[in-house]
C-alpha cells in the first residue's frame, strides 16, 4: 500500500469502529501468567503506538511504534518516520536538560 492511500479511504460505513486484538503467541504475562496477551494500536501521549497487554489483568508488556503494516493511525504524516533535523533533536535535548528552557525562551 502506499502512502497516499491513507488520504484516499473512504469514512467507515459502521457506527461503532472495532479495534481487532490481535493474539500473540507463545507469551506469558510475567505478572498473573495469563497466556492471553494481545496487540493493538493506542493513542499515547508520545504519538501512535502497538499496544502489547494481558488480558487478564491489562499488564503492559510493549508499547511499540507501529509500522506500515499496522495501518495505524490511519492518517500518518508522510514525514511519520523521517529521522529528526539536527536542529529539532538539539532542541529536545536542551528541553529534556533545562525544562524551563520553553518557558524563559517564549517571554
Amino acid at each position: 500500500m502506499g502512502w497516499q492511500h491513507r488520504y484516499t479511504q473512504q469514512a467507515p460505513a459502521e457506527k461503532q469502529i472495532r479495534v481487532e486484538l490481535v493474539p500473540v503467541t507463545g507469551v506469558t504475562c510475567p505478572r498473573c501468567g495469563g497466556a492471553d496477551i494481545r496487540r493493538y494500536p493506542i493513542a499515547n501521549h508520545l504519538g501512535p503506538r502497538m499496544a502489547t497487554k494481558c488480558q487478564d489483568c491489562l499488564y503492559p508488556l510493549a508499547f511499540n511504534r507501529p509500522t506500515e503494516s499496522d495501518n495505524w493511525p490511519p492518517f500518518r504524516a508522510v514525514t511519520y518516520d523521517w529521522e529528526a533535523s539536527p536542529a529539532e533533536r538539539a532542541a529536545r535535548e536542551l528541553a529534556v536538560r533545562d525544562p524551563g528552557f520553553a518557558t524563559r525562551a517564549s517571554e
